[in-house]
């Protein structure tokens, strides 16, 4: 068997170039498009990711365009699995960004772009340890596959669709995280308030609309207005600095600001005061849900956090969609018992979209020990522990798997951020610690 480690750096310009070009499509989640159930671009991504697999030798098998995989095959069936996805959040406004979003550079050792580091360099490093593997000649025991998500950053619905249809693995893991071994992943919930108002009137100060944010998952960057006196109309833009929803303390919350703003101003309409007020007071610049009736904390996993991802008002209708990550030893009937506690009272109607449950693992898992022991031997600290983290990967929706990688302790992380980046000396390291942990797991 050759080295695999020697061939992952040989490999190396042909990665960056492969991630390059997945960069430059904006595989953005959109309408259904005739038989693409999560738009062009996303195909495309999809089809691109599908034909390289195929071209270096991979068996492919596509799942209704819900998502795929390629597979190393090994003596027996049983599945050893990375798990990534495609699909990236939009980019949100460009002049936020050093450089287009959407075509990838190089600065000082760092490729930028959109979906470098969540999750297609990942997904790449990922598939470039197994590429390795393969061209080292090794010959795994357990068959080693790479899973094609498409629809991560919104509604998961294409990896229910395709885990419904496909064999589950043994064990695996998600590069769409930090290192080291992340072993616990707070519960999640995306649900909408919805509430009928009335904005009609004539005289005095009058809110027309009101618009922020793209995603649930993402602290908006930017947020907007419309207001008339008499017959002066004035558009009210508020900036904010996005982040993850699982790490809202990264961002400025730009729909808070607005709300913040709006609440110095007496409207003619009722309603848009009692709707204002209501955000102000029970939302407001919150993170950790105090002020909403959820200030829930555990010691394995911390704060929950909340993010108002979404704010629209228009005509007849307010909606918020809001997203909370709570603590691992917590449920979802829980939360949502304070949400409407808080809401209810106001005439909010609540309506749940997207959840996942705690994933929990203790630390002396067999997956969890194996991990770590490469994580360790490749970075040298051996005093290293699994943690936990807010966010949510494929690993609540793979059996037997976690999330492993790829940011290093200490590293910044601009997942869903402007600038977004992924270090390429990090990137090829995590190509190595995924080629051991994928020949360890299926030797």
């Amino acid at each position: 068997m050759k080295d695999y480690i020697k061939i992952i750096e040989d490999n190396k310009e042909e990665m960056l170039q492969t991630l390059a070009d997945l960069v430059a499509i904006p595989s953005v989640v959109s309408a259904p498009d005739g038989d693409y159930p999560y738009g062009a671009e996303v195909q495309r991504a999809y089809e691109f990711m599908m034909a390289k697999a195929e071209k270096d030798g991979f068996i492919t098998k596509n799942v209704d365009n819900q998502g795929g995989h390629l597979d190393f095959p090994g003596k027996t069936d049983d599945l050893i699995a990375v798990v990534g996805h495609l699909d990236v959040v939009p980019a949100g406004d460009p002049a936020n960004w050093n450089t287009d979003p959407f075509k990838a550079e190089i600065i000082d050792g760092k490729m930028y772009g959109r979906g470098t580091i969540d999750d297609k360099g990942p997904l790449l490093a990922g598939y470039y340890a197994v590429k390795a593997l393969k061209e080292a000649g090794f010959e795994p025991t357990k068959t080693i596959r790479v899973m094609l998500g498409l629809d991560e950053e919104t509604n998961w619905y294409g990896m229910e669709y395709y885990m419904e249809r496909e064999k589950a693995p043994v064990a695996g893991f998600s590069p769409d995280a930090e290192f080291p071994v992340i072993h616990g992943e707070k519960g999640m919930i995306s649900f909408n308030l919805t509430k009928k108002i009335d904005l009609s009137g004539e005289g005095g100060l009058r809110l027309i609309s009101l618009k922020g944010g793209t995603v649930s998952n993402a602290v908006p960057d930017s947020a907007k207005a419309v207001i008339a006196y008499g017959d002066k109309v004035t558009e009210i833009t508020a900036k904010g600095v996005s982040a993850h929803a699982s790490t809202p303390e990264l961002g400025t919350n730009a729909i808070s600001v607005l709300f913040d703003m709006l609440g110095s101003k007496e409207f003619a309409q009722k309603d848009a005061n009692d709707i204002i007020g209501f955000f102000n007071d029970r939302l407001g610049f919150d993170i950790n849900g105090e002020r909403f009736g959820i200030p829930f904390e555990d010691e394995p996993s911390g704060k929950l956090t909340l993010n108002a991802g979404i704010a629209e008002i228009e005509n007849d209708q307010a909606k918020l969609v809001i997203d909370v990550r709570y603590p691992v030893t917590f449920t979802l009937e829980q939360v949502m018992e304070g949400v409407h506690k808080v809401c209810d009272p106001f005439g909010w109607e609540i309506t749940e979209n997207t959840g996942a449950g705690p994933l929990y693992k203790p630390a002396d898992d067999p997956l969890v020990v194996t991990l770590m022991d490469i994580y360790k031997k490749y970075t040298g600290q051996h005093d290293a522990k699994p943690i936990t983290m807010g966010g949510a990967t494929y690993a609540r929706a793979v059996p037997n798997t976690v999330a492993f990688g790829p940011v290093f302790p200490g590293e910044v992380d601009l997942c869903h951020q402007p600038n977004e980046y992924i270090d390429i000396e990090d990137m090829v390291t995590s190509t190595k610690i995924f080629a051991e942990a994928l020949y360890e797991l299926a030797k």
